[in-house]
Formats: structure tokens, C-alpha cells, sequence
């Protein structure tokens, strides 16, 4: 008998129980793999497996016992392919409650949050990346989060983002569940990752010649984007919080353009 099922094909239609379970898969892969607890073989299977019934969830119980009975394992490789791929997901989770307290996310793509705040946790991103320390990740997740602003705008319903408040708030990420601060995460990674789409030049990819494809890749010099904005407003203070508000979307926009007519001179 044919059975209807309801599967995601992309990062944005995972639901957000998904996306918190599917991205906790993905790092404890990672973490499987630099254990070595399992195979290299056995530890891929384990979440080839764990993602494909991860993708069949919101479907019925019996809908999603007969697939897993009658369809191949293999069956599920199509259909899953694009969670190995790029992160994609610009989706945020709405909200977060610690406690009482309710904290806002911010719009998909990023597209409502300021120049300061991408860079600040841009920052945080790349800490929590190369040190895997949970308190980065806090930090990450108390940038992009906060409490609804006393008079809310048409763009972002967030208080404001100021860099001195993020450590305290950071603490009261500290007891939000991993599963939620990861699938924050990936969802930054995979804004971040559009942003990069959007302006070429600022986030560059590096050309591959017959010199260099069968070479490592050399490590990239991280720069933060504080750095930048001190670059850009040429040392003068006065300048700092005009150029911190600027929203990151209107401010990369500019400074591609810049850097595309500096190469043609």
C-alpha cells in the first residue's frame, strides 16, 4: 500500500525540533569521529540513520513505521544529501525562554541586525569554533538574543544591542539547552554563509590554479569585522556609534563595491 510521507528538502523547511536534533547528530559525529569510539564507517551509518528518521518526524507514527520497514536505508540518501552539503539554514528559532525571561531572535538572513552586532558575533562564531568552548557558544546565542525592546521598531522587536550587556546575558545562556544554542549556531553559520554569497568580494573565495588544487589548503589569517569598522571610520571616535548602527547588509554593500573599485583601479 502507498504510503504518503512529508519529508524537508531543504535546511529552511526543517522544522525547529529537527534542525536542534539533526544539527546535535552533526556535532556528535564530530566528536565520535575525533574519539575515535567508532569506525569511520560505523559512525557515518549511525547518522546516515539517526538523520533519515529525524527527516521523517511530523509524519504520522504509522506512516513513519512503514517507511522505515519497507523502504532501503539507501532509499533515504536523495532525500538527505542536502544536510551533508552547505549549511544553508537563515531561519532562527523566534524565541528562547531561561526561566521567566523571554529572549527575541533576529530576522532571517540576519538582514535586521547592525554592523557591531555581526561583528561581535562573528567573533564569538569563530572562538566557538576553533576552541569548542561552551561559553562562546553562550556568547553567541546572548548576541544574537535579546529581551524585547521597551519601544520595539518595525524591523527588529530586540532591545538594542549594546556589547557591554552580552556577558551578562551570556551567563544566563550558559543554562540554555545545547541542542537550542546549536541550532542557533548552525543557523548564524548558515546566514553567515549567505551573507558571503551576497558580497563576493568581501568574503572572497581563493582561486584554485594547477599550482595550488593538489596543495592543503593554507590557513586563512582570521579578520574581525571591528577591525574593519575602525578601518573604516579612519581612527575618528566620533564616527564609531554612527558606523556601529549602520545595518550590516547596508554597510557590506558598501565596502563590496569599495573593494570592487579599488581591484579595477
Amino acid at each position: 500500500m502507498a504510503i504518503n510521507l512529508t519529508i524537508p528538502t531543504t535546511w529552511n523547511e526543517l522544522s525547529f525540533t529537527q534542525l536542534k536534533n539533526i544539527v546535535h547528530q552533526l556535532e556528535a559525529y564530530q566528536e565520535v569521529i575525533k574519539d575515535n569510539t567508532y569506525t569511520l564507517e560505523e559512525a557515518s551509518e549511525k547518522l546516515y540513520i539517526q538523520i533519515s528518521k529525524e527527516l521523517l518526524r511530523g509524519n504520522t507514527q504509522h506512516n513513519i513505521k512503514k517507511a522505515l520497514e519497507e523502504l532501503h536505508p539507501e532509499a533515504y540518501a536523495p532525500l538527505s544529501k542536502f544536510i551533508y552539503k552547505k549549511v544553508e539554514r537563515t531561519r532562527f528559532i523566534l524565541s528562547v525562554k531561561i526561566g521567566k525571561e523571554k529572549f527575541f531572535g533576529p530576522d532571517i538572513r540576519l538582514r535586521n541586525t547592525v554592523i557591531a552586532e555581526f561583528s561581535f558575533a562573528d567573533v564569538a562564531f569563530y572562538k566557538w569554533r576553533q576552541t569548542n568552548n561552551n561559553l562562546w557558544l553562550s556568547v553567541l546565542c546572548a548576541t544574537l538574543y535579546r529581551e524585547r525592546a521597551t519601544e520595539p521598531t518595525e524591523i527588529d522587536k530586540r532591545t538594542p544591542f549594546q556589547k557591554l550587556a552580552v556577558d551578562n546575558r551570556a551567563d544566563k545562556f550558559q543554562k540554555l539547552d545545547f541542542k537550542t544554542k546549536l541550532a542557533i549556531a548552525y543557523t548564524y553559520e548558515g546566514s553567515r554563509n549567505h551573507i558571503g554569497a551576497t558580497f563576493k568580494n568581501v568574503f572572497p573565495v581563493p582561486i584554485e590554479t594547477e599550482e595550488t588544487k593538489n596543495q592543503p589548503p593554507k590557513k586563512q589569517t582570521y579578520v574581525s569585522f571591528g577591525e574593519i569598522i575602525n578601518y573604516k571610520i579612519e581612527g575618528d571616535p566620533s564616527k564609531l556609534a554612527i558606523t556601529n548602527n549602520v545595518l550590516t547588509y547596508d554597510f557590506l554593500s558598501i565596502y563590496d563595491k569599495e573593494i570592487a573599485n579599488m581591484s579595477k583601479k
